[in-house]
């Protein structure tokens, strides 16, 4: 089973908008990802998003360029949810996409690959794509990534 994690992309202050939705260079990495990732023939099958204006805005600019019909908002994906419980609860298909937000997907990605949501196993960057995968003994681990700035 494939599952690809992925922080939103950058989003504008608070301050200049309370909704925080997307910047213009957010929307720039967003589709660069995409686009790369869809050169690479990256199919996914579902977008689960969080109910935030800048994760939705994310799996929009995902969905277009990497041709995906089935997007959904999820609850259970904000920054602060609990990891475990959406694991406990959360349907995984194969070849889905989870866009949330900091601290929530490290935790995800870490209660995954090691068991504990606190033992920290990477650094997620907006609109970069963390693959897992599974061995077959179900257990998870991190195939590849995608991220916009490499430095």
């Amino acid at each position: 089973m494939t599952l690809y994690l992925v922080q939103h992309g950058q989003s504008l202050a608070k301050e200049i908008d309370p909704n925080r939705a997307l910047s213009s260079e957010g929307r720039k990495e967003i589709v660069k990802v995409a686009k790369f990732a869809s050169n690479e023939g990256i199919k996914i099958s579902n977008i689960y998003h969080s109910r935030k204006l800048r994760a939705s805005q994310t799996a929009e600019l995902f969905s277009e360029n990497l041709k995906v019909d089935n997007i959904e908002e999820l609850n259970g994906l904000s920054p602060l949810d609990d990891a475990k419980s959406f694991v406990d609860t959360f349907n995984f298909a194969d070849k889905s996409m989870i866009i949330g937000h900091l601290p929530f997907m490290n935790h995800l990605t870490s209660l995954l690959i090691t068991g504990d949501q606190d033992k920290s196993v990477i650094q997620f960057q907006n609109a970069g794509i963390i693959c897992l995968d599974q061995d077959e003994t179900n257990h998870w681990f991190i195939k590849w990534t995608i991220m916009p700035v490499i430095d």
